[in-house]
């Protein structure tokens, strides 16, 4: 029950616990046995055990930065018990150096904005309506000559000083594209509007972009995400060097956006020559984000980018696949492993946890795909 004093466990005693079948993480000094949700988790198993065993303030804020409440329910069934005084204060002195030094360097550089470590304030300079729930949000830097710093497939946080607390969301920009568009000193966000119902109270964030007028501030930091596309079929997964020639990209809704960058700016760079097969799932028409970009990139680039649009709820007049993701319907519309194309092959997957964990992620296992290997969670 809440009045049974909680168990405290030292720093030298969760740092034991770092193991794939023994796995404990700490969000906000609470102490949680990650173990069982490492099969099952939407992000891969390697973002949980990026943080196992660590007592490191980071843990928490990309916690919060992606997860919803279903997320923070799954969590509070691990708890274990919290950290002791000494162990925390460890965490605290440990994040203002880190604080620090990174301050330092970033200095050094000083038209990128983005640092994990500072939030650097922009102004919404221009919303524009996609479709009925999805808005396009311009954000300025406040000089043109200023860069975002984010690579290709990486998210920044945004953050909204709410009465209390500050409310924190992770997104990926549409706009810069890396190598493609000049930088102007803004960048865009293409975010899909969750208008609240009776049983969903709308996704707080989107909401609150949406009420936002033109030349108000926020404040973003960055860059997040462990996968970075550096050209040319090469990536940087979890700070290793990887090479591909064939990308498959299962996204579902607003999942569509990291997968996006890395599309436009292969599409944009002509000596590039990896080649892309999208399954992106959808509930109808009116959902599906960037549409016409991704329809044109396919009418342009035949040989090189597919796409296929799956909906679970279209219109009678849609003549394309119906219904949700499922283990054909990803060997149709995939490339295959390395060991039956032949070729250097990896799929990422980004969207609503029960497609990926109950749907694409044990397809692609079954058919040859490996975790941490060439199947990957943006």
């Amino acid at each position: 029950s809440s009045n049974t004093p909680q168990k405290q466990f030292t720093r030298e005693e969760i740092e034991k616990h770092d193991k794939e079948d023994d796995c404990w993480i700490v969000v906000d000094g609470n102490v949680y046995d990650a173990t069982s949700v490492l099969d099952w988790h939407p992000g891969g198993k390697a973002t949980i055990m990026n943080h196992g065993g660590k007592l490191s303030q980071e843990t928490s804020e990309s916690f919060e930065s992606i997860h919803d409440g279903y997320a923070y329910k799954k969590l509070a069934e691990c708890i274990l018990g919290t950290v002791t005084d000494k162990a925390k204060a460890h965490m605290k002195k440990e994040a203002e150096a880190a604080a620090k030094a990174k301050a330092e360097a970033s200095n050094k550089k000083t038209n990128v904005v983005l640092s994990m470590q500072q939030w650097y304030p922009v102004t919404l300079q221009k919303k524009k309506n996609n479709s009925e729930d999805t808005r396009q949000y311009t954000f300025s830097l406040g000089d043109k000559s200023k860069k975002l710093g984010l690579g290709t497939c990486q998210h920044l946080q945004m953050g909204f000083h709410m009465a209390d607390k500050m409310l924190v969301r992770s997104y990926t920009p549409t706009a810069p594209i890396v190598g493609a568009d000049t930088e102007d000193g803004t960048f865009d966000l293409v975010v899909k509007t969750y208008f609240p119902t009776d049983d969903q109270p709308g996704g707080a964030l989107s909401n609150i972009l949406d009420c936002m007028k033109e030349g108000e501030e926020v404040e973003i930091r960055g860059p997040t995400g462990d996968i970075k596309y550096l050209g040319d079929g090469k990536f940087e997964i979890f700070d290793e060097e990887q090479q591909f020639e064939n990308i498959t990209l299962i996204l579902g809704g607003s999942g569509i956006t990291p997968g996006y960058q890395l599309i436009a700016r292969i599409m944009a760079t002509d000596s590039d020559k990896t080649k892309i097969k999208v399954v992106d799932a959808n509930k109808d028409e009116s959902a599906i984000l960037l549409r016409e970009d991704l329809n044109k990139f396919a009418k342009d680039h035949k040989d090189s980018f597919e796409i296929q649009h799956i909906l679970s709820h279209p219109s009678d007049d849609w003549k394309g696949e119906k219904g949700h993701v499922d283990a054909d319907k990803i060997k149709k519309y995939s490339y295959g492993p390395e060991k039956e194309s032949g070729k250097k092959s990896v799929v990422f997957v980004c969207g609503p946890p029960a497609m990926i964990q109950k749907a694409a992620m044990p397809a692609l296992r079954d058919w040859g795909y490996e975790e941490g290997k060439d199947m990957f969670g943006f």
